[in-house]
């Protein structure tokens, strides 16, 4: 099932138009994942264009990462360290808006009057 052109374009927004992640394709090898194969997998996307585009950067990251430096590339290396923490505070920002903190996911909101609940409860 190809993704519908306004889901793609979400993505899309959010990872950019590199070809390092491909759009469902007949012409694809099924060892390469695809935003499709990623959009539609309940434990990774989950049929979220943010968490799609969550794994999409977290994986250009580990990519990234992977790869040796070459020592010999002059100012390069400074371009490297700036793309790495580029795509860090990238990831950072799609975890805050997809809730997948490790610290949002658990997180309760407490007004005011509901501390003070809490504790009148503990009294008693």
């Amino acid at each position: 099932m190809p993704l519908s052109p306004i889901v793609l374009a979400l993505i899309r927004d959010e990872i950019g138009n590199d070809t390092d992640f491909n759009d469902a394709s007949p012409h694809i090898p099924p060892q390469l994942d695809s935003l499709e194969n990623i959009y539609t997998d309940a434990l990774r996307g989950n049929f979220s264009p943010l968490v799609t585009a969550l794994i999409c950067w977290r994986r250009r990251l580990f990519s990234l990462q992977a790869r040796s430096m070459d020592f010999t590339s002059g100012g390069k290396l400074l371009q490297r360290s700036q793309r790495i923490r580029f795509i860090e505070r990238r990831i950072k920002a799609l975890e805050v808006l997809a809730d997948d903190t490790h610290k949002g996911s658990n997180m309760v909101v407490q007004t005011p009057k509901d501390v003070e609940v809490a504790a009148e409860a503990a009294e008693f």
